[in-house]
């Protein structure tokens, strides 16, 4: 009687924010906590930090919002230049900072595809 086996691949991922311009602590600005929402991911107890040597070593893959911040990263760490991509290398992603809602929830229809390839990429 042959013997089956099937396995399951388990992964786990784990995912964090740092800004190159952010500073340390500040909650997440309304219009962001509301462009989230109506995707129902929670935002509101998220603080901002600063992207530090120890958070690049620690990470296997980081994503950027533009090749300026993937250079930002690499500055800190050139060791990490094989880790660091921008999502889109041929359309740098907005900060949506200080606009109004719309803009935010204009920048995550962006984002959302692009994480969802790079996701498709880490999984494949």
């Amino acid at each position: 009687m042959p013997l089956t086996v099937s396995a399951a691949l388990i992964v786990s991922i784990r995912v964090d924010s740092a800004g190159v311009a952010a500073g340390d602590g500040y909650r997440a600005s309304p219009q962001a906590v509301d462009a989230l929402a109506q995707r129902q991911i929670d935002l509101s107890g998220h603080q901002s930090k600063m992207i530090t040597p120890e958070l690049i070593n620690q990470a296997d893959l980081i994503f950027t919002m533009t090749p300026g911040h993937a250079q930002a990263v690499i500055g800190l760490v050139q060791s990490a230049v094989n880790k660091v991509f921008p999502l889109d290398a041929r359309h740098p992603i907005g900060d949506p900072f200080g606009q109004p809602v719309e803009v935010y929830c204009d920048v995550a229809d962006e984002l959302e595809p692009l994480i969802q390839t790079r996701l498709e990429e880490i999984l494949a």
